[in-house]
């Protein structure tokens, strides 16, 4: 006698909430390394792997007498990029070299 056992599968699909990816990206006009990772930045940000993650950039010369502050922090750091999310205690950053594939990585997380 054969029995059968009657097995009941299902299928559990997380649903992930991306949530928004606020950039900050610090830059002076004479930085060719700036020049570079605003390059590398707006390649990545291209890319179709991120075309459902809703990110933000926003952009400040460190040059601008408004923003003496950032100045006053990464006047020998430029360029820097800070990666911000809600609920994230301290922003990711990158700093001087970005690299597209670590920059992806970040942005989908």
């Amino acid at each position: 006698m054969k029995q059968f056992l009657n097995v009941s599968r299902r299928y559990l699909w997380s649903t992930r909430v991306i949530s928004q990816v606020n950039l900050t990206f610090f830059t002076k006009d004479t930085c060719m390394l700036c020049t570079n990772a605003k390059n590398i930045l707006h390649d990545t940000l291209k890319s179709p792997d991120l075309v459902n993650v809703p990110i933000k950039l926003t952009t400040i010369d460190i040059m601008d007498p408004k923003n003496q502050e950032w100045f006053d922090k990464y006047c020998y750091d430029v360029p820097v990029l800070h990666v911000d999310r809600p609920n994230q205690p301290k922003p990711v950053k990158f700093m001087h070299y970005f690299y597209e594939d670590k920059l992806k990585e970040e942005f989908t997380k």
